[in-house]
């Protein structure tokens, strides 16, 4: 099986024993959505605030696209062992499917949670349909050259097609709140078929970005080190236990931006209690500045050996983490 890449770094060291989540609202229940397609003074406060915006219906015309990510999905499973109309398979233990060259060759599923990528520049999350038509979509890119005042780096890649498959009644599951170290300057997550909540979404802790920022050794970058390998977990622990998360739910072309540096999961797919069971499909995608100077980490990535499935790199032209610098490169700053 893959390993975890996050394990052994600061931002994957374990949760304290003694943290016990908050009850998750829905995104539907508190503010930060609207259905414009650019950026009002009051979002761009509302996110330097709580760290995400959410853009309802944004994508909706690019339901072509979703048609065959979702295909895609499916006929990425290793022998078909699981299928689209087949509930009942999706609960009786997923993963036992997957062989460890499945693992490998497809991204891994861990209980309900199935990060479908692949390693290779031609691999999983480079298809066109996904590139072209989500990733570099003119409304994407325009908000997200919005947020970062800048042009925006053309993406080659986005991280793979990530589902969660319906825990079944009975089952035991939780959130798994963890931090990326990866070189995004700014992050989306687009819906490609209806989520209702509690199904499974997206899940962030509103203000979690601007605790940890910090913590890391640079603004954008992908390290921590020296005393910052103790402070990373104890200040997302904190966190942890002072913030609800909120569960990104809603409809087929909606996203999601927020602040790479934030504090998420993947939420839990409750839906096999009800009548209407299913997998929640969405695709997650980074942004950084154009005309910058990209550099590869060997130890930590994002590299040809760590977090492959990345587009994103470091930068150059990166700075250390100051106390009064987390929006000066910003253009909502």
């Amino acid at each position: 099986m893959l390993p975890d890449y996050n394990a052994g770094h600061a931002s994957g060291h374990k949760i304290a024993d003694d943290v016990r989540f908050l009850p998750t609202k829905s995104a539907i229940d508190v503010p930060g959505a609207s259905t414009s397609s650019s950026l009002s003074v009051h979002e761009a406060k509302f996110f330097k605030a709580n760290g995400y915006l959410i853009k309802r219906g944004l994508l909706a015309d690019a339901q072509d696209a979703f048609t065959m990510t979702t295909a895609h999905f499916w006929n990425g499973v290793p022998g078909h062992a699981l299928t689209p109309d087949d509930p009942e398979g999706w609960l009786d233990k997923p993963g036992s499917h997957w062989s460890e060259q499945d693992h490998a060759n497809v991204g891994t599923l861990m209980g309900t949670n199935w990060k479908m990528r692949s390693r290779g520049e031609t691999g999983v999350g480079t298809e066109p349909f996904l590139v072209d038509r989500l990733a570099n979509n003119p409304k994407m890119l325009d908000i997200a050259g919005e947020f970062l005042g800048a042009a925006i780096k053309p993406v080659k890649r986005v991280r793979g097609i990530y589902g969660v498959f319906p825990l079944p009644e009975g089952g035991d599951d939780r959130l798994h709140p963890h931090g990326d170290y990866m070189a995004s300057q700014l992050s989306a997550m687009v819906l490609v078929a209806d989520v209702p909540t509690r199904c499974g979404g997206f899940t962030i802790w509103p203000g979690s970005h601007t605790r940890l920022h910090l913590s890391w050794d640079r603004v954008n970058g992908s390290t921590i080190t020296g005393e910052r390998v103790e402070r990373y977990p104890r200040e997302r622990d904190q966190a942890l236990r002072d913030i609800n998360p909120v569960e990104f739910s809603g409809k087929a072309g909606d996203v999601i931006f927020w602040h790479p540096r934030m504090i998420h999961s993947a939420g839990v797919n409750y839906s096999a209690t009800t009548n209407h069971p299913m997998v929640r499909i969405l695709v997650p995608i980074d942004y950084q500045r154009a005309d910058q100077t990209y550099i590869d980490d060997l130890e930590y990535g994002p590299g040809p050996l760590y977090q492959f499935w990345v587009d994103t790199r470091n930068v150059a032209e990166d700075v250390p983490s100051t106390p009064d610098n987390m929006w000066t490169e910003w253009g909502i700053g």
